[in-house]
């Protein structure tokens, strides 16, 4: 088999406006799974789902068209071996592909995090989502062995799935420990910690907030009406 090379540029042909092929409409473009199949596309714009499939069959992988299609419009998350093969083919890095497919998997499973949401639904949610974590395989992980595993107390781990994470900037860090072991020992990898770091920081700093600005706003109210 000939040795592994990317597509010639000079065979790309230009998307609309100016003629050429028109830009793939991606499915569900506001999650990860949307954005890794708008990067694959990118990366392969120009050439079609036949061409690309020819190539990575003669040279990286046999791919038919239609598994390039889906990958290219987010129909479906790729396996890692198809990402590697199509960067190879586009002649890019597949590092930033891989994680945005690592990210598109786990995705799923992560605690709600758009604008708007309160501190108690981030909490709630993410107690939801460390409990289907727990019953993602055949069966769900006993909480004893899941806190032996985890080094925790059973009763803390129950907690945390349940949805109690005491709130406060002081108990951030060891919070934020906690989650990491947890998600560890459930088999999420340290490239998509970041899907439940970033709102369990976002709600634990914004109870800190509330609880500062009603402490400010009973101040005031007391001042005023002082005799």
């Amino acid at each position: 088999m000939p040795p592994p090379v990317p597509l010639s540029p000079c065979t790309r042909c230009r998307y609309r406006p100016g003629g050429g092929r028109p830009r793939r409409a991606v499915h569900l473009p506001d999650i990860a799974q949307g954005r890794l199949a708008a990067a694959l596309d990118d990366a392969l714009r120009g050439w079609t789902d036949t061409e690309v499939a020819a190539h990575a069959t003669a040279t990286v992988l046999p791919l038919s068209a239609a598994t390039v299609g889906r990958a290219r419009s987010g129909r479906c998350v790729p396996l890692a071996e198809t990402v590697k093969a199509l960067a190879v083919v586009a002649g890019v890095d597949p590092g930033e592909l891989l994680r945005l497919r690592t990210e598109a998997i786990w995705q799923p499973y992560a605690p709600v995090d758009r604008p708007g949401v309160t501190r108690s639904q981030i909490v709630w949610s993410l107690g939801q989502s460390l409990e289907a974590l727990r019953c993602r395989g055949r069966t769900p992980v006993p909480y004893r062995v899941l806190a032996r595993r985890a080094a925790l107390p059973e009763a803390t781990v129950r907690d945390r799935l349940a949805g109690v994470w005491p709130a406060g900037l002081q108990h951030q860090d060891r919070l934020v420990r906690q989650l990491d072991t947890l998600l560890r020992t459930l088999g999420v990898p340290d490239a998509a910690a970041d899907l439940w770091h970033v709102p369990v920081r976002r709600a634990l700093r914004r109870s800190a907030l509330d609880r500062a600005e009603r402490w400010r706003r009973s101040i005031r109210h007391r001042v005023r009406y002082l005799p």
